[in-house]
């Protein structure tokens, strides 16, 4: 069972994630993560009231993937991020399962403002279900899944959430 402390660092590693992308430092960010993690959005639908997965993800990567993308992004040539995205996320909700001896399994909700100088801005809002563990006495993410609110993409996603 998990204990309030534990409960506080794991909460406290969400908020500093945060910010931690809205600073656009994301080598830091990619610290958060176990090196066997996954990223993963589901590409959902909705079908007579209900919300369900539909074939393939829209993002389905591993923390090299990940770093693949921030190493891009570092380049300035990435056409999805020219002119950069600035972002906001706010994170709440946050319930941390105490049943787990170990891992722990948490949910969130986030909404995400997004935009871009002279362009455009996208509001993004949904949920993530995390799996976390702990190595080297840090709480790092080892499984998230971003399930968006919304069936229709505005455009592609260039960001991080």
């Amino acid at each position: 069972m998990l204990t309030f402390e534990d409960k506080y660092q794991i909460e406290e590693m969400l908020r500093r994630e945060a910010h931690l992308l809205d600073e656009r430092r994301f080598r830091e960010w990619l610290d958060l993560f176990t090196d066997d993690a996954e990223y993963v959005i589901p590409l959902t639908e909705a079908v007579q009231g209900d919300v369900a997965a539909a074939g393939h993800p829209i993002v389905k990567d591993t923390k090299e993937m990940l770093l693949a993308r921030v190493m891009k992004d570092e380049t300035g040539f990435s056409h999805a991020e020219i002119p950069t995205s600035m972002t906001c996320h706010l994170v709440g909700n946050i319930v941390v399962d105490d049943s787990a001896k170990e891992d722990a399994e948490v949910r969130s909700a986030f909404i995400v403002r997004q935009a871009r100088k002279l362009r455009d801005e996208a509001w993004w809002v949904g949920r993530r279900k995390d799996l976390v563990r702990r190595v080297d006495d840090r709480w790092r993410i080892a499984h998230r899944e971003i399930v968006l609110d919304t069936t229709l993409l505005p455009r592609g996603i260039s960001i991080f959430f």
